[in-house]
C-alpha cells in the first residue's frame, strides 16, 4: 500500500504497453522487460518513500494522477542529456540510485545516480522489483 500523499497510478492496459514497448524500441533501441510490463498493468508508474519507478506513457506535458509525470521514454529522454547513459534504459530511480537494464531488458543494477557507476545487480527484473519494493507498501 502507498503513502496517503501518493496517488496510485492506474494500471496500465495493453495497448500503452505495446505502445511503450515500440517507443522504447525506436526511441532508445531497448526492450521493456516481462517483469517490469507485468508492474505496469497493476500499477502503471508509482512513487512511494522516494523510489519512482516509472509509468508507460507519462510526460510532463501529459501527467497522471498527483502530476505523476515520470514516464519511461521522458525520463530516458532526460537521463541521456547526461553523456555516458546511453547504453542502458533506466526504470526508476530515487535520490542516490539509478535502477537500470540494459538495453536487451536483462542484468538490471541500481547505479549511483550521479557516477552511474553499479552499486548492485539482481538475478533478474522480477527479483530487483520484490527487493526494491520491499518493506515500502
Amino acid at each position: 500500500m502507498t503513502s496517503f500523499d501518493e496517488p496510485v497510478q492506474p494500471g496500465a492496459d495493453e495497448a500503452a504497453i505495446a505502445d511503450v514497448r515500440a517507443r522504447l524500441r525506436d526511441r532508445f533501441g531497448a526492450m521493456l522487460p516481462d517483469a517490469y510490463a507485468d508492474l505496469l498493468r497493476r500499477e502503471d508508474g508509482l512513487d512511494v518513500d522516494g523510489l519512482v519507478l516509472y509509468g508507460s506513457g507519462q510526460s510532463p506535458e501529459a501527467r497522471g494522477p498527483g502530476g505523476f509525470w515520470q514516464g519511461l521514454v521522458a525520463a530516458n529522454e532526460l537521463w541521456r542529456e547526461v553523456p555516458g547513459r546511453e547504453d542502458y534504459l533506466v526504470l526508476g530511480d530515487n535520490d542516490l540510485y539509478l535502477f537500470t537494464v540494459d538495453l536487451d531488458g536483462g542484468a538490471p543494477v541500481l547505479r549511483d545516480r550521479v557516477t552511474a557507476e553499479p552499486v548492485e545487480r539482481f538475478p533478474d527484473v522480477a527479483a530487483a522489483l520484490a527487493q526494491l519494493l520491499a518493506g515500502r507498501r
